[in-house]
């Protein structure tokens, strides 16, 4: 019977010297040695089998108990494993007939924890040797989890035997072209598998006995993603068949963008699926891969999740927008993004030039600024289109709400202050219990002019943070990228509160700006500029009282566009004022001492 090893494809070449050598050997010294070997395995046979301990450098070479009795109690299963054997990886030697499944292909099936599945067995005699071979290639390459990202929260509850048994349930409930298809397809991804990243994580990684291995984190190698993000959406949709038909007519960064949605959460995958439609066209590929680039920028950090919150190292700049509070770029901040463009998507009917449009230029920002981008557009198009107002407010339509919030969303001033949003100013004092100039304390947001004192006591101390890697003006340290500065990121919830009234804020300006006939009207980047001067606690306290307003309608009550871009630009003055005034009525006393 033909045999499709995968091992001995690469090792069929014979040389002309070994041939001329084999072809000396003698056919009554064949036959003794064959009759030395014989007489050495009876020998063996006869004495009693070993009970063999699963060691764990051991473990993942042999099951359980005794290996040379896997079939004991399940006889009628030998003979098909037998048969799987010969078709993967040749004939089977008299020497190997009693532990086949060691070798090649059925030890990467063995530890997968099917050769004693009898359903499993049916399945692989229903398979050509072509499919036969993909889906050997398929499990081999599963060993190696994804990427950190992917992993952690797909695959928490999941072993590998467990994911590898659920699709194959996928496979034996679809029909022979779809299996077919699905088996094409994930070979495909399992191709693209680095082999010696799964060499080296068999051996550095492995050392649990295989029903109690489970996915580890493996945040340095990504070249699994694409198959283990492909399984987990097989498993989750309710088409596989479909959606690997969808993927096939998607160009390679709409395709992984795709998946990677999926691997982020796949219920919202299932959702861009549908809304792409069946061949992929009713979104535009640069929208799938943004997307997808969003789910591949999550970063967990094991050391931060652990971790005491009231204690950490002090993080400077770029860095800091991740290790001072990793959800500034964790999951939930993607699953809000993400999820927040789906139902924005879903809700309106956008033209195809629109969707186009927001792809391109999605794909042309950094992760941070997709972030902003997207609240811009999905909170301003709420607001102007949803919002809390009077009946007899004449509502933009959605090319108009479109022209004011593209205003916004491509303006990098505006980028960089939504995107600000996420993070309080930090003000640094020296606390005098603490050796001088060796820790300083991190107070977040508007809690030091609050309440001092308690702030004090409940801030964090940050080990390493020094007044030379920081920028200090006024009291807090100054914000910008370019800078050594501490940053401390809000809570999702804080963040989406704080963020909504800002962008609420802007909506408000930019489109009585642009109603009024007034010749001096203050630009849209004079006023970014005044927002992003003021310190995060006072700007977020003055944005709530302005939102409060707007959400009243007084402005719009004014008689004309002239009078309610006035009122706006009178109302925000004095709210910031009088935030300013209450603030500084609770510290004025305090901060004295301090800054």
């Amino acid at each position: 019977m033909a045999h499709i090893s995968l091992t001995s494809l690469q090792t069929t070449h014979i040389s002309a010297a070994s041939r001329t050598s084999e072809s000396r050997v003698s056919k009554a010294s064949a036959e003794d040695m064959q009759d030395a070997l014989s007489e050495v395995r009876a020998a063996q046979l006869a004495q009693p089998a070993p009970e063999i301990e699963a060691v764990d450098s051991f473990s993942l070479i042999r099951p359980k108990g005794d290996p040379y009795h896997l079939y004991q109690k399940t006889p009628e299963l030998l003979e098909q494993a037998k048969s799987l054997a010969e078709r993967l990886d040749g004939p089977i030697h008299d020497a190997n007939a009693d532990n086949f499944f060691f070798q090649d292909s059925m030890r990467d099936f063995l530890q997968a924890g099917l050769l004693t599945d009898p359903d499993f067995l049916d399945l692989s005699e229903s398979l050509s040797d072509e499919e036969l071979g993909e889906l050997a290639m398929t499990v081999s390459a599963m060993r190696l989890p994804a990427s950190a990202n992917y992993t952690i929260p797909n695959e928490a509850d999941r072993s590998y035997q467990e994911k590898v048994a659920e699709f194959m349930d996928v496979l034996e409930n679809s029909s022979l072209e779809d299996r077919a298809a699905i088996l094409s397809q994930s070979a495909e991804y399992a191709s693209q598998v680095d082999t010696e990243a799964v060499a080296n994580f068999r051996k550095n990684v492995y050392s649990q006995t295989p029903n109690d291995v489970k996915f580890s984190p493996y945040p340095r190698e990504t070249s699994a993603n694409p198959l283990h993000n492909y399984i987990t959406a097989v498993l989750a949709t309710d088409d596989p068949a479909a959606l690997t038909e969808q993927l096939g007519q998607l160009p390679p960064d709409a395709e992984t963008g795709l998946l990677s949605v999926y691997g982020l959460d796949p219920s919202l995958g299932d959702r861009l699926s549908q809304l792409a439609g069946p061949d992929g066209q009713n979104l535009p590929n640069s929208l799938l891969s943004a997307l997808g680039s969003m789910a591949d920028a999550v970063k967990l950090s094991p050391f931060t999740s652990h971790a005491d919150g009231k204690f950490g190292f002090a993080w400077y700049g770029e860095e800091a927008l991740l290790k001072d509070n990793e959800q500034s770029q964790g999951r939930d901040f993607a699953l809000d993004s993400v999820s927040s463009m789906i139902d924005m998507i879903e809700t309106f009917d956008f033209s195809d030039e629109q969707l186009n449009t927001m792809g391109s230029e999605l794909n042309g920002l950094s992760n941070t600024e997709k972030r902003a981008y997207i609240e811009i557009t999905t909170l301003g198009l709420e607001d102007m289109l949803h919002s809390k107002v009077a009946d007899s407010f004449n509502k933009k339509n959605l090319d108009e709400a479109i022209e004011v919030v593209s205003e916004l969303r491509t303006n990098q001033k505006v980028l960089s202050l939504v995107n600000g949003a996420r993070y309080h100013d930090v003000t640094l004092i020296e606390r005098p219990d603490i050796e001088r100039g060796s820790f300083l304390v991190a107070l977040e947001g508007a809690a030091v002019f609050q309440d001092l004192d308690s702030a004090v006591k409940q801030s964090r101390p940050l080990i390493g943070a020094d007044t030379d890697k920081v920028n200090m003006v006024n009291g807090h340290s100054e914000i910008g990228h370019e800078s050594e500065n501490l940053y401390s990121a809000k809570s999702l919830d804080l963040y989406k509160n704080d963020v909504s009234n800002l962008v609420s804020t802007l909506v408000a300006f930019e489109s009585m700006r642009e109603d009024s006939t007034a010749k001096d009207k203050l630009s849209l980047n004079a006023f970014s500029d005044h927002l992003d001067d003021m310190h995060s606690g006072i700007r977020d306290e003055t944005l709530n009282r302005v939102k409060q307003a707007l959400d009243t309608n007084v402005i719009r009550n004014k008689a004309t566009e002239n009078t309610q871009f006035a009122f706006l630009s009178n109302l925000i003055q004095e709210m910031a004022f009088e935030t300013k005034r209450d603030f500084k009525d609770e510290i004025s006393p305090a901060m004295d001492n301090f800054v």
